[in-house]
């Protein structure tokens, strides 16, 4: 049977009322708080028994401090002689507890404990809160409106898609967290003046979700590179760019041990950061060297899908073949310009293939399709999509686009999970239409 229990805890900061019920809730259990970080809390066995907590916040202290201030120290002595033991601490949070049935509370004075919670806050999670709800609104937005203006654009990128997700993430998060806040300040201030401390009430449920989400989805985008070179590339970036965190804290943490004032300390750790992030900077552009080195950032789409010399039976190896590829768990587009590398006429063909992962959008992806020219018909310049033959490709739906009443020699075509949009200076024969057709249901 162990005697230690480790759980990762997603309690808000400031809610003092939630810690204290589940410390309570812990111990009628058997598990007695014995340690605190932002995540991990540790516990150790006890007899299941009733203990009364109390979470107490002291704005005065750094997180660079070796020992407690002489202040906090006669604090500490004061709740000890009361009856409470100090179980552990975190920066400006301070959990005690007392085994008595009727305990004198600590906190006797309403405002000063308002207060007291307030400038901790201050101290602490308000910035990174705000921090958070700037970033998360600014791509949220950008997020938004690529999503309104181009969602295939964004559905077949992955970096695109996750990255919104994670700030809109981030933004739900902390604006919930500060709306909560802020409203209990102003309610707790009010009541505080009447000798009532108002209960806090935190989001624990919601950061529990918020970050399964975001480990979820860095999951998800890893698997979405499997068939790409990036994968093992983003993963050594997300593995540097993660060690930096327990690299600083470990310095901080030595020096804390070693007695270190906290000027002295806060002096060393800064410069330590400083030092690490032109390390990781560099190892970072070490592991972008190596994978431009070995192609992973270019796409893997080496092999066209159909080219011109195939469609026209004529010699293309003087021909300029650009690819490109994006995609995600959701969609995937692949793209070819083909063009002769001199000035003289000589046909060219421009097609994106997008591919439909996820059926139920095949129809959302279809439609956003068929109207991307709906926006060009001010530019004096009237097109449209009219039904053509679908046989002739082998498709389930095939649009030819006009402008001003002309065909345009460009096509929409829709398969099984595929839909190609191909434009060509020339005429497109039958027997070419069902070449392209034969080669994109091979793929």
């Amino acid at each position: 049977m162990k005697d230690i229990l480790k759980k990762v805890e997603f309690f808000t900061f400031y809610d003092k009322t939630g810690i204290e019920k589940h410390l309570e809730q812990m111990a009628s259990v058997g598990w007695l708080l014995e340690k605190m970080s932002a995540f991990r809390w540790t516990y150790r066995r006890i007899a299941p028994k009733k203990i009364h907590f109390s979470v107490s916040y002291y704005a005065a202290i750094t997180d660079f401090e070796p020992e407690p201030t002489e202040e906090q120290q006669t604090f500490n002595e004061f709740c000890e002689h009361s009856g409470w033991k100090l179980a552990t601490q975190t920066v400006q949070m301070q959990v005690f507890y007392n085994e008595n049935d009727d305990p004198v509370p600590i906190e006797t004075d309403p405002v000063l404990e308002v207060e007291n919670i307030h400038r901790s806050v201050k101290k602490t999670v308000l910035v990174s809160y705000f921090l958070m709800l700037f970033l998360g609104f600014i791509m949220g937005v950008s997020f938004i409106s690529t999503m309104l203006g181009d969602p295939i654009l964004l559905l077949s990128s992955s970096i695109r898609l996750f990255t919104g997700i994670w700030c809109i993430a981030a933004l739900v998060y902390s604006l919930t967290e500060l709306i909560t806040y802020f409203t209990w300040r102003r309610k707790a201030k009010k009541l505080s003046e009447q000798g009532v401390f108002l209960e806090t009430r935190g989001h624990r449920k919601l950061g529990f979700a918020i970050v399964v989400f975001m480990l979820v989805s860095v999951v998800l985008y890893l698997i979405s590179l499997a068939n790409t070179g990036l994968q093992f590339y983003m993963t050594a970036y997300l593995l540097i760019l993660l060690a930096g965190f327990p690299l600083v804290n470990g310095v901080k943490s030595f020096l804390k041990k070693k007695k270190v004032k906290a000027g002295t300390n806060k002096a060393l750790t800064f410069a330590a950061s400083f030092t690490l992030a032109f390390v990781l900077v560099g190892a970072l552009t070490a592991v972008t060297i190596l994978g431009i080195r070995n192609g992973a950032f270019e796409s893997d789409l080496k092999e066209l899908p159909f080219t011109i010399g195939e469609l026209l039976d004529v010699d293309d190896s003087d021909y300029i073949k650009t690819r490109g590829k994006e995609d995600s768990i959701i969609l995937g587009q692949y793209r070819s310009s083909q063009h002769p590398n001199t000035y003289e006429h000589s046909p060219t063909m421009h097609y994106t293939i997008t591919e439909v992962k996820m059926p139920f959008l095949y129809d959302f992806v279809a439609d956003t399709l068929y109207h991307h020219y709906d926006e060009w018909k001010g530019w004096n310049s009237a097109y449209e999509y009219k039904e053509t033959d679908e046989a002739a490709w082998g498709a389930d739906k095939a649009w030819e686009l006009y402008r001003n009443g002309e065909t345009d020699n460009a096509f929409l075509v829709c398969y099984d999970k595929y839909i190609l949009e191909i434009s060509v200076d020339w005429e497109l024969t039958a027997e070419q239409k069902q070449l392209i057709g034969n080669k994109i249901c091979e793929e």
